[in-house]
């Protein structure tokens, strides 16, 4: 009988394909649509040769080919072909993302239904408002009504927009909000009939939503006022500081904001107009063009949008400073129309065979948009109140008028030396007033006369560069502002300490630490301890607060956090505390278990007690033993083996010593802190540990362990001689609990572990192993097994997945703020060189 041939091995490679593959399969199960409107895409810009590029415009929907010509078929194939390669992969994208995810919002079979449903819907209104515009206003250039429409992401937008009212409250107002700016940005600045269908399908598709959505439970956004108007003008900001540059890389349009593209284009008009009117060899069309085109003078022009687009990232966050450039670039955009017609740069010629309506309409719209934009920031004005210190104000002033001489100083200086390098002989009023006008775009000039420039040399490149290099200075000092941010004063850590006393869990001590700060309701009753890591406001342990008032300190923090800017979240927080803020919405994570040992009735007596039973009788028999004291009660020469002691334990490690809710030999100094030393026969020190109170009315009923060190040369058993002595000696004093402090990044050995966890629970288990060769975090938990204590989980909450990245890298600046990039990229290697 022969023997089956032995199994090939598993490689890595194969896991990682099986693991694919089961994904895939996944999600082909949960989004057959998505997948199915896919291939429909595909396959329909393959047959009708639109995938690369040819004309398929006869399968396109409009008011002539669908309505005058009758082919109302074009009402279903408008929905299924792309009318280009880059609208066939755009659409494919889109379908296999935000289209599944309405899919496992609707379901299969009315997503099918809907895509169908809202893509005719919103093509037949779309259509059928573009012809009454087209017949009724002589609006013909606004989109040409001959044009057909092909556009498979019109019926995505309108199913997503109908999703939305079933998506959890954080992602419905998201889709909406981001979704309607997209839209509004293209229908705005491209004016294409396919821009405009697609908002007309969404639009329907939001009411459609909310009929579907009609009787299910409706919580409440969680959001503060402050943070919704943030975001919303910074969005707004956003579209129309980015509209004009999509318009200019797609080709620009004919939508109501058309006109600002054409006014931020690199393009010296009067300058260009002067080759077409002087006759003289200097004046070469060609030459002007070089002057005015080109890398240098392109960046010039778009400089506002840039802008625009920094005050956006600012006002999001609440910065003064970016409502002052945002005011400022609006105004001016608003001005710069009126200066164009007055001057005659625009002109109110009728266009095509029209009355000029619809330049004379889109003229309006450039004007009142931003002005409108702009009187909105003015009214929501006590929402930016977030200001930058002085010092930093007093610096970037400094900064940008010293850049601004010195750049004016040297472009003057190079034109003089250059002179000859210009098409004519300039006067010093000339170079002055050339010098001042290279530090705007073309759009926002009027030199209102002949304009010299230079043909070569030094003159030509500082000419084109000078501007752009003050702009860069400018836009990276009020980056650099962003960050120098008023902080508010640390309220008074003696008022934490009176409620500490009054009850605090086990963990509240952490709060007293120095780097923390302290918010209080508005009666000091509740009060919240956080510490500040660039934006992100993290609140140590959990709230100490009266009976039934813990939602409202949680909310009460979380809305004083949106007031400043920041980004609340809660680390290591218990189940009480984690269970009030489900249900405000929050989302929650792991990050550890923390180990308690209930003292009533505790002895070490039986067999489960051995491996603790016996280092303490040991080291007593052996003559250590466990001394009880504080900081500023040991001797100097008590005071010095500690340091030692810790010292030689820091630089055992391959990474500074950590800190947030890992306590050092600093916090060892606090009055209120015990310390429970083994002393060995000869007076030497062998392990010290340190010990924090908490209390319940006004009376210390437990501990909580926080340092613990021990020589390397020293005696084993040390560290349970000391907690099995703690825990005897503190259980005789009264005390019911003692806290062997939580263990960071790990699993609770009493709850089920998740075999496909989320993602960033499989990056805390990646920490937790990259950590673990420095700090030793799974061994130090599993000694602390020994004491067979009671598990209590640590969580950390958050109620954005997006913010996830950032209050990652907060938490890895608060535990390593010492660690340099070199010692965490050497330790990252070692980890996955030990995994390999």
């Amino acid at each position: 009988m022969s023997e089956a041939p032995p199994s090939p091995p598993v490689t890595r490679a194969s896991a990682r394909l099986d693991a694919l593959r089961a994904i895939l399969r996944r999600y082909a199960r949960e989004n057959p649509v998505a997948l199915i409107a896919s291939v429909l895409i595909v396959a329909s810009a393959a047959a009708t040769g639109t995938l690369w590029g040819e004309d398929a415009s006869a399968w396109g929907a409009g008011p002539l080919a669908t309505v005058a010509s009758g082919r109302w078929w074009t009402l279903l194939t408008a929905l299924a072909i792309p009318d280009s390669t880059v609208d066939a992969v755009s659409s494919l994208l889109l379908a296999l993302t935000v289209l599944a995810y309405a899919e496992r919002l609707l379901g299969s079979r009315r997503t099918g239904v809907l895509l169908v449903v809202l893509g005719v819907a919103g093509l037949a209104l779309g259509i059928g408002l573009h012809a009454a515009a087209w017949t009724l206003t002589d609006l013909r250039p606004v989109v040409a009504a001959e044009v057909p429409v092909l556009d498979p992401t019109t019926p995505i937008a309108g199913v997503v927009m109908a999703a939305s009212a079933l998506a959890p409250t954080l992602w419905r107002r998201r889709l909406r909000l981001v979704g309607f700016a997209l839209l509004a940005l293209f229908a705005l600045y491209a004016g294409d009939a396919d821009s405009w269908y697609r908002l007309t399908a969404a639009v329907i598709g939001l009411g459609v939503g909310s009929v579907l959505s009609r009787g299910r439970e409706r919580r409440s956004w969680h959001r503060s006022s402050t943070r919704e108007t943030r975001t919303l003008l910074a969005l707004l900001v956003a579209v129309v500081g980015s509209g004009p540059i999509v318009a200019l890389v797609s080709g620009g349009g004919r939508g109501p904001l058309s006109l600002v593209v054409d006014a931020y284009t690199q393009y010296d008009d009067e300058l260009l107009s002067r080759c077409g009117s002087v006759a003289q060899s200097v004046c070469d069309e060609q030459v002007a063009l070089l002057m005015t085109r080109g890398a240098g003078p392109a960046l010039l022009a778009i400089t506002p949008l840039v802008l625009l687009l920094v005050a956006a990232w600012g006002l999001r966050q609440g910065r003064r400073s970016a409502w002052i450039v945002a005011l400022f670039v609006l105004t001016a955009s608003a001005v710069l129309p009126v200066v164009s017609l007055l001057d005659g740069r625009l002109r109110i010629d009728p266009w095509v065979d029209g009355s000029g309506a619809e330049y004379v309409l889109w003229a309006v719209a450039s004007i009142l948009i931003p002005l409108a934009l702009a009187a909105a920031l003015v009214v929501a004005r006590a929402r930016f109140t977030l200001r930058a210190t002085r010092t930093a104000a007093r610096t970037v002033a400094a900064v940008i008028g010293l850049a601004f001489l010195a750049c004016a100083a040297t472009l003057f200086i190079v034109e003089a030396v250059g002179r000859r390098s210009f098409d004519r002989e300039l006067t010093v009023l000339d170079l002055l007033g050339l010098t001042l006008r290279r530090f705007f775009p073309p759009a926002f000039t009027n030199p209102g006369g002949g304009t010299a420039f230079p043909h070569h040399g030094p003159a030509l490149f500082a000419y084109q560069w000078i501007g752009v290099l003050f702009w860069a200075i400018v836009v990276a000092a009020i980056l650099w502002l962003y960050r120098r941010v008023r902080r508010p004063d640390a309220d008074g850590e003696a008022h934490y300490r009176d409620l500490l006393r009054r009850g605090s869990d086990t963990l509240g001590f952490l709060g007293t630490w120095e780097g923390n700060r302290h918010w209080y309701s508005a009666d000091g009753e509740c009060a919240v301890a956080y510490r500040l890591a660039g934006d992100v406001a993290l609140a140590v342990a959990d709230p100490l607060v009266p009976a039934g008032r813990r939602p409202e300190a949680l909310t009460g923090f979380s809305d004083y956090c949106v007031e400043h800017g920041w980004t609340p979240a809660f680390y290591s927080v218990h189940s009480e505390t984690l269970d009030d803020l489900v249900e405000l919405g929050w989302r929650h994570v792991p990050v550890g278990v923390e180990t308690v040992m209930d003292l009533p009735g505790l002895s070490f007596a039986g067999k489960t007690w051995q491996k603790v039973r016996q280092p303490l009788t040991r080291a007593e028999r052996e003559g250590y033993t466990a001394v009880w004291s504080r900081w500023h009660e040991l001797s100097v020469a008590q005071a010095s083996q500690v340091v030692a002691i810790d010292e030689e334990w820091v630089a055992d490690r391959a990474l500074p010593e950590m800190g947030f809710t890992l306590g050092s030999l600093d916090e060892l100094r606090d009055r209120d802190v015990r310390l429970l030393l083994a002393v060995g026969p000869d007076e030497r020190i062998e392990a010290v540990t340190s010990w924090m109170p908490s209390w319940t009315d006004g009376e210390i009923t437990g501990w909580t362990l926080d340092f613990m060190r021990r020589r390397t040369d020293g005696p084993n058993g040390m560290m349970e001689f000391l907690i099995a002595k703690a825990a005897l000696e503190l259980q005789a004093e009264g005390a019911v609990v003692l806290s062997l402090s939580g263990a960071p990044l790990a699993d609770d050995p009493d709850e089920p572990v998740d075999g496909d966890p989320a993602p960033l629970r499989s990056l805390l288990r990646w920490l937790a192993e990259v950590l673990e060769p420095a700090y030793g975090f799974a061994s130090l938990f599993r000694f602390k097994g020994k004491f067979r204590p009671r598990y209590r989980s640590l969580a950390l909450a958050y109620r954005d997945p997006l913010q996830l990245p950032a209050i990652g890298a907060a938490v890895g600046r608060a535990y390593l703020p010492d660690a340099s990039r070199r010692e965490m990229v050497a330790l990252a290697r070692t980890a996955w060189e030990g995994r390999r």
